[in-house]
């Protein structure tokens, strides 16, 4: 049996709580200057902030408060606008989206998705206040009016701003939408060098539709311009400007250039359902093969996204790099650990890479230069 542990007396007790304030532990208590600093700084802020308020009426400036600035006659300035404050919030967002990137992507999707909205309800925001200055201006109501006045006996009619002609002399040709379709088409365009040849197609396709429509309405204005020395537009009405049969065909042909280029990348991220077992003994998978071939015709994802190999062999791995200009190559990792690192070729080529023998293990092959590549080498 064990000798109960004699009762101590409480001078003894007292002694024992005061020993770590006599000689305390200084590795410990240092790590804790930081937070004590701060705790003082803010405590001391804090009563100057109170003596502050307490002192508001001794403290009040006997300045007078300085008038708000008026424009000078016959400037009129717009009034106060967070658009220039928001927008740039969401540009950050989609930068620091960039930084903190997920596993795999090129950038984090949640703050991508959150900057690209809160960028595109600053721009639309902007926009619609723009555009209410501009007609403002137009109608010569400086925002107080949205249109011009129209007097006829004892009527009077407010007229939309697209009516008021412009000044006796001046030669205005009407609104046209293709300056807004013509950029559109050569982004699609650069996205087709990235994303494939879909998307490429599908901008040279649209930019040819704003190519033209632009061409029809400038050949129209030369021609009134060399017959009555000056152009007159059909309409000033942005409405009846805006051509309804391209805006169906540019949405028509961006949505099957999008769908051909992304539809397969989706379809790759659904689960796929484990069908039943095989003739083979290893359940109906594929059989392994030391040769296998794997190509890139996009930066988005390998054509494919499984590759069994025979564990404890050399492997010839056959890459068909499709992208012309595109650097591309095939390197394999376990974990963080990279295992072969491949050399870079620019596409159309098609190289061998000569592997070591792999132990028996699952393993990722991707492409250094676009992080979306990745797929799953098993070794068996």
């Amino acid at each position: 049996m064990t000798e109960e542990e004699p009762a101590r007396d409480p001078f003894t007790q007292f002694l024992d709580l005061l020993g770590p304030l006599l000689s305390p532990d200084w590795d410990s208590l240092i790590l804790l200057l930081p937070f004590a600093m701060i705790g003082l700084v803010l405590l001391i802020l804090g009563y100057m902030a109170l003596n502050w308020r307490r002192s508001a009426g001794v403290n009040r400036s006997r300045v007078p408060r300085k008038r708000p600035g008026q424009p000078p006659p016959d400037v009129h300035m717009p009034g106060p606008s967070p658009w220039p404050f928001v927008a740039p919030i969401g540009g950050t967002l989609i930068l620091v989206s960039l930084i903190f990137s997920g596993d795999g992507l090129p950038v984090n999707p949640l703050l991508f998705g959150l900057g690209l909205a809160v960028g595109l309800v600053g721009i639309a925001g902007w926009y619609l206040d723009a555009g209410r200055e501009w007609r403002a201006a137009e109608t010569g109501g400086h925002g107080a009016a949205n249109g011009g006045t129209l007097v006829t006996g004892e009527a009077v009619a407010q007229l939309p701003g697209w009516a008021v002609e412009p000044p006796e002399g001046v030669h205005m040709p009407g609104p046209s939408p293709w300056p807004f379709f013509a950029p559109i088409g050569l982004f699609f365009v650069f996205l087709g060098l990235i994303f494939g040849p879909a998307l490429l197609i599908g901008g040279i396709l649209m930019s040819l539709v704003a190519v033209v429509g632009w061409y029809r309405d400038a050949s129209t204005e030369y021609r009134q311009t060399e017959t009555i020395g000056h152009v007159v537009p059909e309409t000033r009405d942005p409405a009846r400007a805006w051509p309804r049969s391209a805006v169906p065909l540019f949405g028509a042909i961006a949505a099957v250039a999008l769908a051909i280029t992304f539809f397969p990348v989706l379809m790759s991220a659904l689960p796929v359902a484990g069908g039943g077992g095989g003739d083979d003994g290893d359940g109906g998978g594929p059989a392994p093969d030391p040769a296998p071939v794997i190509g890139a015709d996009s930066v988005l994802e390998f054509d494919t996204a499984q590759v069994v190999v025979p564990a404890g062999e050399p492997l010839s791995i056959t890459f068909e790099n499709r992208q012309s200009g595109v650097p591309h190559d095939v390197d394999i990792r376990q974990g963080e650990s990279v295992l072969f690192d491949a050399e870079v070729v620019t596409g159309p080529t098609e190289v061998v890479y000569e592997v070591s023998p792999l132990e028996a293990g699952e393993y990722t092959f991707f492409c250094s230069i676009h992080s979306p590549m990745t797929g799953t080498l098993t070794a068996q």
